[in-house]
Formats: C-alpha cells, sequence, structure tokens
C-alpha cells in the first residue's frame, strides 16, 4: 500500500473527502438559524427569504443523482474538485450579495457545488478501503455527516451573534480553499479507462423535475394543507415525471440509476430503512429547539449544546458500530440501531415542563447511540450492494434519500405539531390559565404527539432492517486499483 509522510493513501483520502462531506452537510442546516435576521436585514416576508433554504434543498437533491453518475463516468476526483470549486464559490457570492434575490441565486450556486461533492463522496472512501473495512470508514464518514446536520444551529447562532449574517459564509471560504488544495493534491483519480461517456439526458430531466416537485410538495404541503390545490397538483407532477424517469431508465444504454439494484433484497431493504430512519428523527431534529427553548425556557446557546448530544454520540459510536459491521454484518447492528431510536423518541413523547436536562440528555444520547449504530452498517449495506463502477451511483443514492427523508419528515412533522398544539390549546382554554402557561402547555402537547408519530415510523424502519438480505461476499482485492 502506498504511504504519504507514513500515512496510508486510504486515510488521506477519507479525511480529504471528511472535509467537503461536513461543508455541504453542514450547509443545509446552518442558514436555517439566520432566516429571521434575513428577513430583516433585505426588509422582506418570510416566504421569500424561506427560498434561501428551500432553492439550495431543491437544487441539490434533483441534481445528485446525475452528478453520481458523471461522476463514475469522467472521474470522481475531477467531480469532487469541481464542486468543491463551485461550493466556494457560492460561499463567496452568497457573503457579497446585495439584495434577497442575488442570495438565493448564490445559494443555487453554492447548491450545484455541493451536490456534487456529497454525491461522489461516499464512492471515493468505499473504492479505497478495502470491503473488510469499508464498514468502519463510512462510519467515520456517517459520524462527520450527523456532526454537519447536527451542529449547523450551533454554529450558525455563534457567528450570527458574534458577528454577523454574512459571517456564516466568508468565515467558511478558507476552509474551502484548504479542501479544494487536499482533493487537488491528495486525491488520485477513481474511473474506468474504457467508460464512454453518454449522458442521459431524458433521466435527468425527468429525476430533476420529479424529485423538485416532490420536495415542493412536502415544503408547501406542510404550510398550505396537503390537500390543497397547489400541493396535490405538484404530487400529480412528481408522480407522473417519476413514472417517467422509470421508464426512460429502463430503456437507457447507460441509466442514472441502474433499476436492477433494487432487485438485491440487502439493497432494497437499506435504502428503505434509510428513508424511515430520517423521516422518523426529522421530527425530533425540528421539534427539540422549539421544545428547549419555549417549553422550557433554556437559552438558544444552552439548548444547541443539549441538542449536539446526539452528534456527539453518534459521533463516537459510528466508527465503532462501522467497525463491527465490518466482522458480523449489518442486520443485528441496523435493527438495534433502529430499536434504539425507536426507544429515544417514544421517550422524547413523554417529555414535560418539568423534565430535568439530565432527562433531555439520556433520551438524546440514546438516540445518537442508535443514530450511530445503524448508519454506519447500513450505509456500507448499500455500498457493497453496488458494483464498483457505479459507487458514485450508491453514494448519490444515499444523499438523495438522507435529504428527501429529512424534508418529508419535517414537513410531516410540522403539519401533526401545529394540529395537536391547536387542539391542546383548544382543550385547556377552559382551565383559565395564563396565557403563557397556556401557549407553553399546548406546545408541549403538540410536541409529545408528534414525536410519537416519529417512534411508529421508525418502527417500520425495525422491520425493513430486520428482514434484509446477507451481506454479500467481500472481494478482498477490489480497492486495489485505487490505492
Amino acid at each position: 500500500m502506498k504511504r504519504t509522510r507514513g500515512i496510508p493513501y486510504k486515510w488521506l483520502a477519507l479525511l480529504t473527502v471528511s472535509i467537503g462531506t461536513f461543508m455541504g452537510t453542514l450547509d443545509a442546516s446552518i442558514v436555517n438559524i439566520s432566516l429571521p435576521r434575513l428577513t430583516q436585514v433585505f426588509n422582506t416576508e418570510p416566504s421569500i427569504v424561506l427560498w434561501v433554504s428551500v432553492a439550495y434543498l431543491l437544487v441539490g437533491v434533483s441534481l445528485m443523482l446525475t452528478l453520481g453518475r458523471i461522476g463514475d463516468q469522467v472521474g470522481r476526483k475531477r467531480v469532487y474538485i469541481a464542486g468543491f470549486i463551485v461550493f466556494t464559490l457560492g460561499l463567496i457570492l452568497c457573503s457579497l450579495s446585495q439584495s434577497i434575490l442575488q442570495l438565493i441565486l448564490s445559494r443555487v450556486v453554492q447548491a450545484v457545488g455541493s451536490a456534487m461533492t456529497v454525491a461522489i463522496s461516499t464512492a471515493i472512501v468505499t473504492a479505497v478501503f478495502p470491503d473488510q473495512e469499508r464498514g468502519k470508514a463510512l462510519g467515520i464518514l456517517a459520524g462527520v455527516v450527523s456532526a454537519g446536520l447536527l451542529s449547523g444551529p450551533v454554529i450558525g447562532g455563534i457567528l450570527l451573534d458574534a458577528l454577523d449574517w454574512r459571517a456564516i459564509f466568508y468565515t467558511r471560504v478558507p476552509v474551502g480553499i484548504i479542501g479544494i488544495a487536499m482533493a487537488w493534491t491528495l486525491l488520485k483519480e477513481q474511473r474506468d479507462p474504457n467508460a464512454v461517456f453518454k449522458f442521459d439526458l431524458a433521466g435527468a430531466a425527468t429525476v430533476f423535475g420529479g424529485l423538485s416537485c416532490l420536495l415542493l410538495f412536502f415544503n408547501l404541503g406542510g404550510r398550505l394543507g396537503f390537500v390543497s390545490l397547489p400541493a396535490l397538483a405538484l404530487a400529480g407532477a412528481a408522480v407522473i415525471l417519476l413514472a417517467l424517469f422509470i421508464i426512460f431508465e429502463r430503456r437507457a444504454a447507460q441509466p442514472i440509476v441502474d433499476l436492477s439494484l433494487f432487485r438485491n433484497r440487502l439493497f432494497a431493504s437499506s435504502i428503505i430503512s434509510l428513508i424511515v430512519m430520517f423521516v422518523a428523527i426529522s421530527s425530533n431534529m425540528f421539534l427539540m429547539p422549539f421544545y428547549l427553548i419555549q417549553g422550557l425556557g433554556h437559552s438558544a446557546s444552552k439548548a444547541g449544546l443539549l441538542f449536539a448530544t446526539i452528534s456527539i454520540t453518534a459521533i463516537v459510536v459510528g466508527p465503532i458500530s462501522g467497525w463491527l459491521s465490518d466482522k458480523v454484518g449489518s442486520r443485528v447492528l441496523c435493527t438495534v440501531g433502529m430499536a434504539l431510536v425507536c426507544t429515544a423518541l417514544f421517550l422524547n413523547s413523554r417529555l414535560s415542563i418539568k423534565s430535568s436536562e439530565v432527562d433531555v440528555l439520556v433520551r438524546l444520547a440514546i438516540q445518537g447511540i442508535g443514530a450511530g449504530m445503524f448508519s454506519s452498517p447500513n450505509n456500507s449495506s448499500i455500498m457493497g450492494s453496488v458494483p464498483r463502477d457505479k459507487l458514485s451511483t450508491g453514494s448519490a443514492m444515499i444523499g438523495t434519500v438522507r435529504q428527501i427523508g429529512m424534508s418529508c419528515g419535517i414537513a410531516v412533522a410540522g403539519a401533526i405539531f401545529t394540529g395537536r398544539q391547536a387542539f391542546h390549546a383548544s382543550q385547556l382554554a377552559g382551565n383559565r390559565l395564563a396565557q403563557p402557561m397556556l401557549e407553553k402547555l399546548s406546545l408541549v402537547g403538540g410536541f409529545q404527539d408528534t414525536l410519537l408519530f416519529g417512534a411508529i415510523v421508525c418502527s417500520i424502519g425495525i422491520l425493513t432492517s430486520l428482514v434484509r438480505g446477507k451481506q454479500l461476499p467481500y472481494q478482498q482485492n477490489s480497492h486495489q486499483q485505487y490505492e
């Protein structure tokens, strides 16, 4: 195995990819905390400012599968570096924006770059690590994803209070430049020299349109109602476009997604389990800050530190779980991990206005342990089920499913929470409570009911994890072409 300054290449590649993965997943959540400030700065409506986040999500998720397939064909290093450059350029443009329209368009640039790096990252790591170490490596990468997703509000809040909204973007430009330099000098190209690039235009157009309509359906449905006319129109368009995508992919010589992968029970059940996991935990990710700040009265910074318990425990458990999956497979670990997350969500649904910080910490730690135990083996199962010439497609599938699950989960959780909060407020109205107490109790009641829904959804994931197929045999030397 080749070494650079005594460090095996596979670890240098993992470190390089981790920077891009952290930057990309961090950006999905770090901006949200600045939306109220942006409403004031640009003197515009919240519904307009919301597109700073929505545009990023729509473009990133809709392009990820296409970019993953391009990476398999033209070279993963090439796409990854290009993505990092575009992402960093987007950061600069965001920090220089003088209007809300400029900021939204700059976020679109960012989203394209983020989609390129996230779509390729897991494939690069899978290709350079031997199969018997794949779980351990992807466990570390899964911990980075958790850290990025959950630390966004904490880092964003600190930057917003200490500096200004532009700091959320320009302070990360140096990290982007370092990441580009590392990728340029350390990564080795991964590409089949005999591959002939053929772009699946019909598949790319229909998957972009279908996923965009699907995410807009969840976004608008959560605010206007899922049976409102705009939401129903978007749902219909999503169904039609995604159906066309499947038809085109079955006929394409080089499809964006090889649909035959879903005939593999291990791959299919791992994908289903992944989307169930993120739909379930999104209710907690979305509502726990409301509970901690408005329900228990904690400050935003303290709530952020409590919430960080999930990412800290996931980062610790993820690599251990991945290492174990290399030895014993994914079925038991994923099932136990999903069961722990389900337990944590149920316990969270029993929290009240009298719960202590220890009560919260224990529950969040259980969720973090469960998420870390599930994610690494599950991602390893997905990547181990994908042919090596389609690793970027598998990597992009993980990123796409993760974002769709989160979007769906947050939209549904928001709708349930709004309805149940109003129900509890009407039930408590006759108790002659002071208005602040009435609002607090109704908020906690809505929080409890929504988290119970998350636990029920998560129980489905226990079953899908349990019935997954057996792990495929290792191919001991399949990684050596990239070392």
